[in-house]
């Protein structure tokens, strides 16, 4: 089963959840889809919704149930793959202890679901960058075929 975490800035919530039965940690930035992700999905995972960019407070937060966490349990983010998604997850990258891995942000995804888009140089620091996404960054900054896939337009899938 997931754990459908909301929490506030102040983790109130952090209280009520099991911790020890996470197999993976999993923020989602769109609302839709983190409901259907921990309403279809039942994995083990711990589900949190970042409410689009998420806040000094819930970074604070997402660091401190890292620490608490095996570092065997991954953390993974599902975001938009445009120019908006990328930077959300790249902020995560630099202000977590550890960094997400992508799920569900690919360029197959978005080339197989999305829709066509302009290149959008933007995005050429995440592309030089060791960011885990920075491959997709690449192709986003400078691709001639480059479509933008918005999350909600997937079904959800399991976090492992």
């Amino acid at each position: 089963m997931c754990q459908a975490v909301r929490l506030s800035p102040s983790g109130d919530a952090l209280a009520a959840v099991d911790l020890g039965a996470a197999t993976a940690i999993l923020t989602v930035e769109n609302y839709a889809s983190f409901n259907r992700q921990v309403r279809e999905i039942e994995d083990g995972s711990l589900v949190m919704y970042t409410g689009g960019f998420p806040t000094s407070g819930l970074i604070e937060l997402l660091a401190k149930v890292l620490k608490l966490l095996p570092a065997e349990v991954p953390l993974l983010h599902c975001g938009d793959v445009d120019a908006g998604g990328l930077r959300i997850f790249r902020n995560l990258e630099q202000n977590l202890p550890r960094g997400p891995r992508p799920h569900l942000m690919t360029r197959e995804l978005a080339e197989r679901a999305g829709q066509p888009a302009d290149a959008d140089p933007s995005l050429v620091s995440i592309a030089k960058s060791d960011s885990a996404i920075c491959e997709l960054a690449e192709w986003l900054a400078f691709g001639s075929d480059v479509r933008h896939l918005e999350q909600e337009a997937l079904d959800p899938a399991p976090s492992y």
